[in-house]
């Protein structure tokens, strides 16, 4: 084993007929709905998911590839999985595998590499979760230059409107109020279909089903918030005021050589078009640092972007070459000491931006819907606004899963203190 890895986890055997399997997910909201229906699959044909402490006969690893740690990440799971003892056998699924299959199939131990259209894409229910996930799409075709993701996932598909709402249906009856549709460009559903449906069609008829309380968007293109999808948001009760909108940049030529479809005018405009038509509504985004040929005072356009939209939420993300990308072949490159620095510069603009924007909501009211237990302090649980804001509340018996009015009391950090309006 490598100097500082990880060591092979320890199991006991359990003493079961039906095998068991377990289950790792890297990577995006897509992929965990992957893993659901991958574990749906494995338990309707005579498994059963590993306990906790329990060596199992299967594991499972659903990678991802978006960037050069996550690559790391996976490679180490699956070593670690072929390691922890010699009966498991270590299936490998994912974007990973999609181009790197047979690097994949070297590694000794692996049992079966498997790739993601061989599993249906449809679920009953959410592990461990109170907000289920559904997958109304997949793949893309924007290419940006740096991703390699288009490359894996191929071109854009939509899952027919009839079948999500069967789906989306089978959620809310089993209890789930809140439903996340994800995809890899959710703004591209319907694009090239026969039936010509739209994401804003989606939403709607989502609206109708019985006991959905909340409809999100994991993520969404800033070329694809159209006003129609405004509308939308501004006249909907269901659908949530939050919105990952992913930035980037805020350099102009940075943005071209990424190749994505707007400017730094463009996002800040988009975002404050959002704001008003929408009050109270939360914008999260993606930034990358140390994209190739990314100068100082183009780093600064971003950091100054950032500053102006004020997201609630910024993923900092260093750049990382992708095999088979464009950008792989980008002059420019910028030295590892300055994307650090620039990283926790944004980190802290970001920060700032997110205590900005929370502090206006102090003293206000809002409706909670009660996720779980807050795991860092005994007597309370954590749930989340629709704009997004994370709120701790004292412990009430059956409260999980359900929608209280709460007024927002005092803020920490990223968490908010607050008190029940009516009685759970």
């Amino acid at each position: 084993m490598r100097k500082n890895s990880k060591p092979a986890p320890r199991f006991r055997r359990e003493g079961s007929r039906l095998p068991a399997v377990r289950f790792f997910t890297l990577g995006c909201k897509a992929n965990q709905y992957d893993t659901q229906s991958i574990r749906e699959r494995f338990l309707s044909r005579g498994f059963r998911e590993a306990k906790a402490e329990e060596l199992p006969d299967y594991f499972l690893i659903n990678t991802c590839t978006v960037t050069s740690s996550a690559d790391q990440k996976s490679r180490n799971i699956i070593r670690r999985c072929v390691q922890s003892g010699p009966r498991p056998k270590v299936i490998v699924t994912g974007c990973l595998v999609e181009k790197d299959w047979e690097e994949i199939k070297k590694i000794e131990g692996v049992y079966l590499v498997v790739k993601k259209s061989f599993f249906p894409d449809e679920i009953s229910g959410f592990s461990q979760r109170t907000r289920a996930f559904l997958k109304i799409q997949d793949g893309c075709d924007n290419f940006c230059s740096y991703c390699k993701v288009a490359l894996v996932r191929g071109r854009p598909r939509s899952k027919p409107l009839k079948d999500l709402l069967r789906e989306a249906g089978r959620l809310a009856a089993a209890g789930y109020k809140e439903i996340v549709l994800t995809g890899i460009c959710l703004g591209s559903y319907g694009k090239g279909e026969k039936n010509g449906d739209t994401l804003i069609e989606v939403i709607g008829s989502l609206e109708k089903i019985e006991g959905l309380e909340r409809i999100r968007l994991s993520s969404i293109e800033a070329g694809d918030v159209t006003s129609g999808l405004i509308r939308c948001l501004r006249r909907s009760k269901k659908f949530c005021r939050h919105l990952h909108i992913p930035m980037q940049s805020g350099d102009d030529r940075i943005l071209r050589l990424m190749n994505r479809k707007y400017g730094r005018e463009n996002y800040k405009d988009l975002v404050s078009g959002l704001k008003s038509a929408v009050p109270g509504i939360s914008i999260t985004t993606d930034c990358m640092v140390g994209f190739p040929g990314e100068t100082e005072t183009a780093f600064r356009n971003t950091l100054d972007l950032v500053k102006s939209v004020k997201p609630l939420k910024v993923h900092i993300f260093p750049y990382s070459v992708r095999p088979y990308t464009r950008a792989a072949g980008f002059t420019g490159k910028v030295a590892p000491e300055t994307i650090r620095r620039r990283g926790l510069e944004l980190s802290a603009a970001a920060a700032e931006c997110r205590e900005d924007f929370m502090e206006g909501f102090t003293g206000k009211s809002a409706r909670v819907l009660v996720e779980g237990r807050f795991k860092e302090q005994a007597g309370y649980l954590e749930g989340l606004t629709d704009n997004y804001l994370r709120v701790k509340l004292p412990f009430a018996p059956g409260a999980r899963n359900n929608t209280f009015a709460v007024r927002l009391k005092s803020l920490s950090g990223d968490l908010f203190t607050g008190e029940y309006i009516d009685n759970p």
